[in-house]
C-alpha cells in the first residue's frame, strides 16, 4: 500500500535537506571515500572524464572494497530513495544519509555498480531521486559509483579542480591509496616545522612542530579524513595534527565535535607538547648555543617556544639545568646557573666580543649573546627576573700606539692647560680610540674617565667636576672623530684657539652656558697672548 501523500511530502522534503546538508556540494567525494574505506578497499580511484559529442561530463569512484549483496542495497543504500517499482519511501539508513549528496551537483543520472558473495547489482538512480535495481550478469569487484552531467569541456576543467580542492582538503591522509585521474592524491599525516615529534597510542596518532606562525594550524581527522581544521594561539607556535578515535565530525561536517571525548584527545596534545616537544626544542637550543649555524628566524622561534614552558610553570628540571642561553667568552649556560649568577652580579647583554665585553668578563661579568628584549634576553629575564643589561650602558676607551700619541701632545697640553685654568679637576688630557663593536660613544668627541681604559658607565663620560673634594678625572679624546682630527693640524699653529674649540665641542655633549663658553675664550685669548709677548 503506497504511503500517504502528507508523509511523501514530508520525507521528500528532509531528503532534500539531506542532499544538500553539507555547504559544499562535490563534500560528496568524501562521503563515497568513506563507503569505500568502510568498505575495505585498499585503493580508490576517481575519474573525471568528457564525451565531447554528447557534451557530458562523467564522475566515477571506483574501489576495490568488500561491495554489496541485495539485502545491503535494500537495508543500507536505498532506504532513502523511492523505488521505481515499488513506489515508495523508507526509513533512512546510516549509510544512505551520506550517499544522498551524490545529488547535490544535480546529475542527471547516478550509477552504482556492486557486487558481493557471488551476486552482482546495478542501481540506477535518476534526478527525480527514484531508483531502479538491476541483476547483472558479469562479475563486479568492489563498488563503483558513476554520475553522468551536461558539461561544457571548461566546466570539466572546472569540476577537476573543485574535485581536487575537495579531496585535498578531506582525503589528503587516508590511509589507503587514493588517486584521481591517476595522479596521488592521499599521504602520511605530516607537519612541515622545527623539532617534528611523532606520537602514537592506541586509536591515536599524532604529528606536532615548531612553525612561524603564533595562530598555528590544528588539524583534526579520524580515520585519516579530515574532520576540521583551524588555525589558534592556544599553543603559541606550536602546529599538531592529530588522527584519534575521541574526535568526531559534527552533523554537517564543519567541525569537530568538543565533548568530554576531544578533551581526552586534546590531553594527549598537551602531554605532548609539554614533554617530547619540548625536549627536542632544549636539544636543538643546546646545539645552536654551543655554535650551530642556524637561521636567525629558526634561533628566534626556538628561544621564543622555550619560555613557554616556565612561564605555565610545568618546566622540567631537564631543561633548567640544559644549557643553551649563549654568552661570550665562555661556554652556553643554563638557565640554574644564569640565576645564580644574577645574585652577584647584573648579566650583561651583547651580540659581540669586544675589548668592553673583554674588560666586563675580566670583571666577573657574565655577558649574553644577545640583543636587549629578544627571545633570548626573555629568558634571561625569565631565570634571573630582570633583563639584562646593555652592553652600551658602559664603554671603554683604547690605547693607541706611542708614535701616534705623539702627534696629539701639543692640542692634549693645550687642553689640560685651558682646562686648568678653568678649575676643573683633570689629572691628564689624552687620546685613545672609541671604534669597538657596539661601541655607545664612537661619534663622541672625547669622554670622561676615572682612569683611562676602564669600564665607565655612560651616565658618567660627561662628567667634569672642580671644587677641593672633587676627584680628578681623564679626559679622552677621540683619535677618529673628523673636529679632532682637524684641530690636531691647527694645534701646531694656534695650541689655545684649538685647544678652546675642542673643550667646546666636548660640552656641547651636556649642557654649556654663556659664563663657562665666555670664561673658556678670555683663558684662551689670555694664554695665546702670554705666548705670542714671550
Amino acid at each position: 500500500m503506497a504511503a500517504p501523500s502528507s508523509e511523501i511530502t514530508n520525507v521528500g522534503d528532509a531528503l532534500e535537506g539531506l542532499v544538500h546538508q553539507f555547504a559544499d556540494p562535490w563534500a560528496f567525494l568524501r562521503e563515497l571515500i568513506q563507503n569505500a574505506i568502510d568498505a575495505g578497499s585498499p585503493q580508490i580511484d576517481v575519474r573525471i572524464d568528457h564525451d565531447a559529442g554528447r557534451g557530458a561530463m562523467s564522475i566515477e569512484v571506483a574501489d576495490a572494497g568488500e561491495g554489496m549483496t541485495r539485502e545491503i542495497i535494500d537495508t543500507r543504500l536505498t532506504r532513502l530513495f523511492s523505488s521505481a517499482k515499488e513506489g515508495d519511501y523508507t526509513k533512512i539508513g546510516k549509510f544512505g544519509i551520506g550517499f544522498v549528496s551524490v545529488f547535490a551537483i544535480d546529475p542527471e543520472l547516478i550509477c552504482v555498480d556492486t557486487g558481493r558473495a557471488g551476486e552482482w547489482w546495478r542501481v540506477v538512480f535518476r534526478r527525480d531521486r527514484t531508483f531502479e535495481r538491476i541483476r547483472l550478469h558479469d562479475p563486479v569487484e568492489g563498488t563503483t559509483v558513476r554520475l553522468y552531467k551536461a558539461a561544457k569541456a571548461t566546466e570539466v576543467e572546472e569540476a577537476r579542480e573543485r574535485a581536487r580542492a575537495t579531496l585535498a582538503y578531506w582525503c589528503k591522509h587516508v590511509k589507503v591509496e587514493l588517486r584521481l585521474d591517476d595522479e596521488l592524491v592521499s599521504g602520511p599525516m605530516d607537519i612541515d616545522g622545527l623539532c617534528k615529534v611523532t606520537h602514537e597510542e592506541e586509536g591515536t596518532a599524532l604529528v606536532m612542530a615548531i612553525v612561524h606562525e603564533a595562530e598555528a594550524l590544528r588539524g583534526y581527522y579520524h580515520g585519516g579524513l579530515t574532520l576540521h581544521e583551524e588555525r589558534d594561539g592556544s599553543l603559541p607556535f606550536i602546529a599538531y595534527k592529530i588522527d584519534s578515535r575521541f574526535l568526531e565530525h559534527t552533523l554537517t561536517r564543519d567541525n569537530v565535535i568538543r565533548d568530554e571525548n576531544y578533551a581526552k584527545a586534546m590531553t594527549i596534545v598537551q602531554q605532548v607538547a609539554r614533554g617530547p616537544l619540548m625536549d627536542r626544542v632544549f636539544a636543538a637550543l643546546e646545539r645552536i648555543a654551543g655554535g650551530e649555524a642556524v637561521a636567525p628566524e629558526v634561533r628566534e622561534r626556538l628561544y621564543q617556544c622555550a619560555e613557554a614552558p616556565f612561564n605555565d610553570q610545568y618546566a622540567a628540571p631537564r631543561w633548567l639545568a640544559a644549557p643553551i642561553v649563549p654568552t661570550l667568552g665562555g661556554p652556553p649556560v643554563a638557565m640554574k646557573t644564569l640565576r645564580e649568577r644574577a645574585r652577584a652580579k647584573p648579566v650583561l647583554c651583547a651580540t659581540a666580543m669586544s675589548p668592553l665585553v673583554a674588560a666586563m668578563l675580566a670583571d666577573k661579568y657574565t655577558v649574553v649573546g644577545c640583543s636587549s628584549h629578544d627571545a633570548i634576553d626573555t629568558l634571561v629575564y625569565t631565570a634571573t627576573a630582570a633583563w639584562s643589561t646593555p652592553i652600551t650602558n658602559w664603554c671603554t676607551a683604547l690605547p693607541l700606539a706611542p708614535a701616534e700619541v705623539e702627534s696629539w701632545a701639543p692640542l692634549c697640553a693645550a687642553m689640560r692647560a685651558l682646562i686648568k685654568v678653568r678649575g676643573y679637576k683633570v689629572r691628564e688630557v689624552t687620546i685613545g680610540r672609541f671604534d669597538y663593536p657596539e661601541s655607545a660613544i664612537a661619534g663622541r668627541v672625547a669622554i670622561t674617565q676615572a682612569r683611562f681604559g676602564e669600564c665607565t658607565p655612560i651616565a658618567e663620560v660627561g662628567q667634569l667636576a672642580s671644587g677641593w673634594l672633587a676627584s680628578g678625572r681623564v679626559l679622552v679624546l677621540s683619535a677618529s672623530h673628523p673636529t679632532l682630527l682637524h684641530l690636531r693640524a691647527v694645534a701646531t699653529r694656534e695650541p689655545e684657539l684649538a685647544a678652546y674649540l675642542a673643550i667646546k665641542s666636548f660640552f656641547l655633549h651636556g649642557e654649556l652656558s654663556s659664563t663657562t663658553d665666555a670664561e673658556l675664550a678670555s683663558a684662551a685669548a689670555e694664554a695665546r697672548w702670554r705666548r705670542m709677548d714671550g
